[in-house]
């Protein structure tokens, strides 16, 4: 796939992007060009012969999420399943994520995924707080080409947080955002500090708390 080497040059060169995900199948029918990457959240979607063939038709680099349920996933899928939905859609992605604490439990999903090239996402998702800084040093992972920490943001000491990841982990390729109205209104400062992939959502319904329109998140980031 012809985006594959695209996308690890844009994380070898710490350029940041806008990610659309897609949450609902009728979304599939838009022509993605408010993002810069489209992200399948295959817990919500499944995949069906309508998320085959958008995927393979895509414009842009396809990012493929199979999320699980604590970490706010969508479906009832057991990790088997959600193996199986990552390889059914592997030929035409150019990054896939999984969450942090499943990277041994799909690790053949991993291996197959780098063996083609795709860039894997190691994410971390807190839906009541944000944690301290310091913790996330021992949740790196060096099969993650990059990480992504998505935590709840309640007050501007939790926004400090999260500005504080980006020097805790100087050294890693990082998406950082806030969840809930005050983190999400942050996202641009996000953004601007060092995150690399910035989400917003295609369609009409967001995949997170509060989460911007991908649209309104692109044309912010250009100002």
């Amino acid at each position: 796939m012809k985006h594959r080497g695209r996308i690890k040059q844009h994380l070898s060169d710490r350029k940041r992007l806008v990610v659309g995900a897609i949450a609902e199948p009728s979304a599939l029918s838009i022509k993605p060009t408010d993002c810069d990457v489209v992200e399948l959240r295959l817990d919500s979607l499944g995949i069906g012969e309508n998320v085959h063939r958008f995927a393979k038709e895509c414009p842009l680099p396809v990012l493929l999420t199979a999320r699980g349920a604590e970490e706010g996933g969508q479906s009832s899928w057991s990790k088997k399943e959600r193996a199986h939905a990552y390889r059914a859609l592997l030929p035409y992605a150019a990054l896939i994520d999984i969450e942090l604490c499943d990277f041994e439990a799909l690790a053949s999903v991993i291996e197959n995924a780098k063996e083609i090239g795709i860039s894997v996402i190691g994410s971390l998702h807190n839906f009541e707080v944000t944690p301290e800084p310091a913790s996330l040093a021992e949740k790196i992972n060096t099969r993650a080409d990059l990480h992504k920490f998505a935590f709840m943001a309640q007050s501007s000491d939790d926004i400090k947080k999260h500005l504080e990841i980006f020097e805790r982990l100087s050294g890693h390729a990082l998406s950082v955002m806030g969840m809930g109205p005050l983190g999400v209104s942050a996202r641009p400062l996000m953004a601007e500090a060092g995150s690399l992939l910035n989400y917003g959502f295609l369609g009409a319904t967001p995949t997170a708390p509060n989460q911007w329109p991908a649209g309104l998140l692109k044309a912010t980031l250009t100002i």
